[in-house]
């Protein structure tokens, strides 16, 4: 891993995926999502493929892509606005266009582009379809390699599960094991161990910390590769993550070779943490715990303010939530709690993304 960082990451992350994603996309078990990562994978092919040699026509009222070569391909929503950028067209108001001006648009503009090549990711077989346009510095790694490596991971430690959620993301459904999607963007994996608890010597209900991770991945240029573990008190059955502390952060763009050392490297050292005593992890907390952020309740909120990009308002309702739930609210650990009660208590996404980034970025100053 990349060392302790702040993520992007929230309690809420899976959440919006558990909420969001259609039937389709969500897989009982990850050894069901590897299957279909694995066969999707094998109808797909990558290509380089020069500017000059491909244009757009209109096809019954639908934009397609034309090779030189005469061959016909349609465009997901995705690589449409992939090729649109590309041409340097807005693709949302080409979208709003008859197919006959939104190719002549990107035709226009693709003459005019300095890029000689482009990387396809293509369907192998009619009927063709385009799933990604990039350029050739992009650095592919596939969702059933990522996959195939954290069954193997499961398989070192049975004890590693996907936690139960509510069927189909309806709240009050039936639970099932949930937070394994896979889409034409992209994977996401959400990994719990709820069976090695790590005391907490500040939670007066001794419901215990567990550990969980998050693991992200686009194989069509949407999203950077992510791996993300963090400590947690209980995930609810909407995935809300309730006590998330984020420990340690791996991210990198898909572009150069180095992604896949990079990636291999990173989930060798989880298994690596996932072996290790979780004396490490409660050395941290009560680190956390006798490291204070100020003498008095007015210098941490002085501290918070400054160092944690919160306002006033935020850094007192932190504090006065640490007060009433922690046995510390001046120390790191204390005050982190009541950034993370604080979020919770927040309606708007925006503001419980801040919160739990402001949090993590504190746990991050504990030597």
């Amino acid at each position: 891993m990349t060392g302790r960082s702040v993520s992007a990451v929230t309690a809420y992350t899976a959440h919006r995926e558990w909420a969001s994603r259609p039937p389709d996309e969500r897989y009982a078990s990850v050894h069901a999502l590897y299957e279909a990562a694995r066969a999707r994978r094998q109808q797909l092919e990558e290509r380089t493929i020069e500017t000059g040699e491909f244009r757009t026509e209109a096809v019954d009222d639908d934009l397609a892509f034309r090779e030189s070569s005469g061959r016909t391909a349609t465009l997901t929503h995705w690589s449409f606005g992939q090729l649109a950028t590309i041409a340097g067209a807005p693709p949302n108001y080409l979208r709003s266009l008859p197919a006959s001006i939104a190719s002549s648009a990107i035709n226009f503009g693709l003459s005019r582009i300095e890029r000689a090549q482009h990387q396809l990711f293509v369907a192998d077989t009619a009927p063709w379809t385009v799933h990604a346009i990039t350029s050739p510095r992009y650095a592919r790694v596939h969702h059933d390699e990522l996959a195939s490596r954290v069954l193997d991971l499961m398989a070192e430690h049975p004890v590693w599960h996907l936690p139960l959620g509510y069927k189909d993301g309806e709240f009050g459904a039936e639970k099932v094991p949930s937070g394994a999607y896979l889409g034409d963007r992209d994977m996401f994996l959400f990994l719990v161990d709820g069976n090695r608890a790590l005391d907490d010597p500040t939670d007066r209900t001794h419901a215990g910390l567990f550990r969980g991770f998050i693991l992200r991945n686009s194989d069509v240029g949407a999203a950077a590769l992510t791996l993300d573990v963090f400590l947690f008190r209980l995930v609810c059955g909407n995935h809300i993550i309730c006590g998330f502390q984020h420990v340690a952060g791996f991210r990198r763009r898909h572009v150069g070779a180095s992604i896949q050392d990079a990636w291999t490297t990173s989930l060798n050292d989880v298994r690596v943490a996932l072996d290790a005593d979780t004396a490490d992890d409660r050395t941290r907390i009560l680190r956390a715990m006798s490291q204070e952020l100020g003498p008095t309740r007015d210098a941490v909120l002085d501290t918070a303010v400054q160092r944690l990009d919160v306002s006033q308002k935020q850094a007192t309702e932190a504090y006065t939530l640490a007060e009433e739930f922690e046995t510390n609210p001046r120390s790191v650990w204390g005050y982190v709690q009541g950034l993370t009660r604080l979020s919770q208590r927040t309606p708007w996404q925006d503001g419980r993304f801040a919160l739990d980034r402001a949090a993590g970025r504190l746990l991050t100053t504990v030597h």
